[in-house]
């Protein structure tokens, strides 16, 4: 069973419901946008409006609920292609949203490894169009982030989807990386703020057709490779953070060999990390392992420290020199910009349904962080948490 609730700032439950029933977690999303544009923002939720038959993908609606009651406001058929055996562990849901040239496109999603689809709204939630790109069309496959960032800054934010830039204006292709060469499927794909050349970089690391190198990479806002580097292997995690010693960029990315999964968890072998500058790509040494981290400005002085063990659910908070700030325990839900209060905090969860808010009582706001916060892509990707690799996501900026 789902469940759905809502909190504000000082704790005080909202709202509390029962959802739908889900086979698995990849299958159900949401996101917040303010559609309607009255100033507030909605909940657009994949939900399952049969809860006796959870693998029943035609009983899968979209829900749009109200944030601060949680009562349905509009509902709208989710769609199927392909049923049961399709819409399963390799066609995953998503939803996300941007703004094209000011009015807000909310966009619906299918399909991860093979067959995709898109469907965009208009801000009156009539339909708008639709994209499809089957399993044979050349170019990658999506991936476990889809940032949302105006990477031509034309004023039309475009969707990384995978290695594949498309515009929520028209749903045309912006580019795709490698496309005559690279048809797999990525782990992360991150974009990276360039202050030096005022442009957008894009960090990834590539999971499938592991012996097509390169395996991770920084690319332009054309597409275009900056660096690359591995040229075999399933790339498994990784993101970029200002972690240096100075403050730098750093990427890093995990090589695995093997995983196994059970009831309690997942299970690696054959661990090989790469650590890189991330405009140079010059490798780097750090004294501390990356693996299973996340990175977050909890005293907002404008550089990260470093969440570890956010999957495994013993998170711990460290600094950039591997030092242990804090023992938090539970999985990370989100690390952004949560409260009205100086820094960015850490919402974590426990198996007994606890959740927790950590953030540093002495952190004030630096010039730099504030420059963050205000940033366009900061805001569009705040509330995009269904995925786990999304808690690394700001850390580019």
């Amino acid at each position: 069973m789902l469940h759905g609730i809502a909190f504000d700032e000082n704790g005080e439950v909202l709202w509390k419901q029962e959802l739908g029933i889900w086979p698995s977690a990849a299958l159900y999303c949401f996101t917040l946008i303010d559609m309607d544009e009255d100033g507030v923002d909605e909940i657009y939720i994949v939900n399952n409006s049969d809860p006796i038959h959870p693998l029943w993908v035609e009983a899968y609606v979209m829900e749009r609920r109200d944030v601060l009651t949680g009562r349905v406001t509009g509902t709208w058929p989710w769609p199927n292609y392909g049923g049961i055996e399709r819409s399963m562990w390799y066609f995953r849901n998503h939803i996300f949203g941007g703004y094209d040239q000011g009015k807000p496109v909310l966009v619906t999603a299918q399909g991860t490894y093979r067959d995709m689809y898109f469907q965009a709204w208009n801000p009156d939630m009539s339909f708008k169009r639709k994209l499809e790109i089957p399993a044979d069309a050349p170019g990658a496959r999506g991936s476990h982030s889809f940032p949302v960032v105006d990477i031509n800054q034309d004023g039309c934010d475009e969707v990384l989807w995978g290695e594949r830039c498309l515009s929520l204006h028209d749903g045309s292709e912006c580019f795709c990386i490698e496309k005559d060469s690279w048809n797999g499927h990525s782990d992360m794909c991150q974009p990276v703020y360039d202050a030096e050349h005022s442009r957008w970089l894009i960090y990834i690391n590539r999971e499938s057709d592991e012996y097509i190198g390169p395996r991770i990479g920084m690319y332009d806002c054309e597409g275009k490779p900056v660096w690359t580097d591995v040229e075999w292997g399933h790339i498994h995690k990784g993101w970029v953070g200002r972690i240096g010693q100075s403050g730098e960029l750093l990427a890093n990315g995990v090589r695995i060999t093997g995983q196994t999964k059970d009831a309690v968890g997942r299970y690696y072998t054959g661990i090989t990390e790469f650590v890189y500058d991330a405009m140079t790509g010059r490798p780097v040494s750090l004294p501390y392992s990356l693996f299973d981290t996340a990175p977050v400005d909890v005293n907002r002085d404008g550089l990260h420290e470093i969440l570890r063990g956010v999957a495994a659910g013993d998170t711990e908070l460290i600094g950039r020199n591997g030092e242990l700030i804090c023992h938090m325990g539970g999985k990370v839900a989100m690390n952004t910009k949560i409260l009205s209060c100086p820094g960015e905090q850490v919402m974590i969860y426990y198996p007994d349904g606890t959740v927790k808010i950590f953030r540093d009582r002495n952190a004030v706001d630096t010039p730099a962080a504030l420059k963050r916060y205000e940033l366009t892509f900061y805001r569009r990707n705040q509330y995009a948490r269904n995925i786990e690799n999304n808690i690394c996501m700001h850390g580019g900026i």
